[in-house]
């Protein structure tokens, strides 16, 4: 063995990183059966943690259903969990929605919200008193 083949050492030995790609995962479906979910969308696992069904999902699919059980993530959340891609998180979760592993809430209507101009002149105000 020559210097250069005991001193190289590829960059994926050190920190392998998610050597699957996104479309592997959900076995290249992208987009379609997603139930229009968002990034904000929270998930809440359905059961309890020593439900069986569950222990006989995928790593992908138990790992979802783990992390929502007793606290809701958002779709954002569990993608930076699993270090995977926010369509590939939708697909997932919504075979698990299919499935009846999980349910979810949409994201609160931001309608709702005080005009941003109204905000900034209270805030002004405040600033000159």
């Amino acid at each position: 063995m020559n210097n250069y083949d005991s001193d190289f050492r590829p960059e994926y030995e050190d920190d392998p990183g998610p050597l699957i790609r996104p479309f592997a995962v959900t076995r290249g479906r992208a987009g379609s059966g997603t139930h229009n979910l968002d990034i904000l969308t929270l998930v809440v696992a359905i059961g309890s943690d020593t439900d069986t069904d569950a222990v006989t999902l995928e790593r992908e699919y138990s790992a979802i259903v783990r992390m929502c059980q007793g606290r809701p993530l958002s779709i954002a959340e569990i993608a930076a969990h699993l270090n995977l891609l926010v369509a590939a998180v939708k697909v997932l979760v919504g075979d698990l929605i299919n499935s009846g592993y999980v349910i979810v809430r949409s994201p609160v209507a931001t309608g709702n919200r005080p005009d941003s101009r109204l905000l900034q002149a209270v805030l002004d105000g405040v600033r000159k008193l």
